[in-house]
């Protein structure tokens, strides 16, 4: 098959992972808003570089953050 009919993957660019010495938790705002775009949604995993254990962390450790509003359900500009 000639490669200009080889359907390639493109890299799409990914975040680093979470820093070492690091855990997802609600009380660590700074770090759960950089896996938050500014319209209030959560970064998807193909996105974020989070594997998928990871991924359904962050989710919950979100929600919590923003039910104790640690986090803004939304960014206001």
């Amino acid at each position: 098959m000639p490669k200009s009919m080889k359907q390639r993957k493109e890299k799409r660019p990914t975040m680093a992972k979470l820093p070492i010495g690091s855990e997802l938790s609600y009380k660590n705002a700074d770090l759960l808003a950089s896996y938050v775009t500014e319209q209030g949604a959560i970064l998807p995993r193909q996105v974020s570089g989070l594997t998928a254990k990871q991924q359904r962390q962050l989710a919950r450790e979100v929600k919590r953050a923003r039910h104790l509003a640690l986090l803004p359900f939304t960014q206001t500009v």
